[in-house]
């Protein structure tokens, strides 16, 4: 099958369109220098747009002889063109069929490797055949022509061994996190990503320990705070008493136990301001008092 053209010979193409260029050219340039050079006054603006007008209905026939120039040209070309498509399509309509059968053959053979792949997995992957899936380690490149079965069944045997060994290393990790690093292995079989992970739990806990320390010690040194500052409160208008003197004469009953109670009267003026932080002091007072009343309260 070959292609010919009997009409027009490879000479008798059309090779050039013969017209006066030359002759325009010169005559156009002319003139268009005329214009170029053309300076108009506002009152010769009318003369401006007719001399626009007629250079623009110049262009528009040149252009207009352009395209029925090409249009004649195009003819023998469009034809020869729409000819030539459909004898491509006929072609392509048994291109198709061929390709059809041998994507079917070479499938079949990707699917006949395939389970042969299938086979030396299950032989060899041993006791890991529920952590180290078949999914998980398929390269679609085993099922080239080119990957031989040898050379698959040597990368699974590796990743086998590989796998085997590293769980080893992460099973005797005596760290707290071990479940969160045979997890991130797990996903890529990456030993290194797994020890990062500990690693990076391990710094976590660590702040968040320092953390709650540091909470811890504010917490009690607040509390410590105000208990002296309720103590102050408590004590304010007293004198300090000595472990030698006697006790002042205040009102002093004994329990049944023998131990004596006190009552203490005191008056306590507080800014409004400060409002909040005297409700708290009282507050740890009336703890350290079998029994607590407030007489009098007025604002001044």
């Amino acid at each position: 099958m070959e292609l010919k053209i009997y009409n027009p010979q490879e000479d008798g193409f059309l090779q050039k369109i013969d017209w006066n260029f030359e002759e325009l050219k010169s005559e156009i340039t002319n003139k268009a220098n005329d214009y170029m050079s053309l300076v108009y006054t506002p009152d010769q603006m009318k003369e401006a747009k007719k001399d626009r007008a007629a250079l623009r209905k110049f262009i528009a026939a040149l252009e207009d002889k352009r395209k029925e120039i090409k249009k004649q040209v195009m003819i023998p070309y469009t034809d020869f063109e729409e000819k030539e498509k459909e004898l491509v399509s006929i072609v392509n309509q048994a291109v198709a069929n061929i390709d059809d059968q041998i994507k079917g053959y070479d499938e079949a053979i990707r699917q006949e490797k395939l389970e042969k792949v299938k086979e030396i997995y299950a032989k060899t992957i041993g006791g890991l055949v529920d952590i180290v899936t078949f999914d998980k380690i398929f390269k679609e490149s085993w099922l080239n022509v080119s990957t031989t079965l040898k050379s698959i069944t040597n990368e699974i045997t590796e990743m086998r061994d590989k796998v085997d060994n590293d769980l080893v290393v992460i099973n005797a990790d005596t760290s707290p996190y071990a479940y969160e690093m045979k997890e991130e292995y797990l996903k890529n079989f990456d030993l290194t990503a797994a020890i990062n992970k500990k690693q990076q739990l391990e710094e976590t806990a660590k702040k968040k320990a320092l953390f709650e320390e540091q909470q811890r010690q504010e917490e009690e040194q607040k509390k410590q705070q105000l208990e002296e500052e309720a103590k102050k409160i408590a004590s304010a208008g007293k004198e300090e008493i000595k472990p030698t003197d006697q006790v002042p004469e205040v009102p002093v009953q004994k329990t049944r136990s023998g131990e004596r109670t006190l009552a203490i009267t005191f008056r306590c003026v507080v800014k409004e301001h400060n409002f909040e932080e005297a409700n708290a002091k009282l507050n740890i007072l009336k703890k350290a008092c079998e029994d607590f009343e407030i007489i009098k309260q007025e604002e001044m």
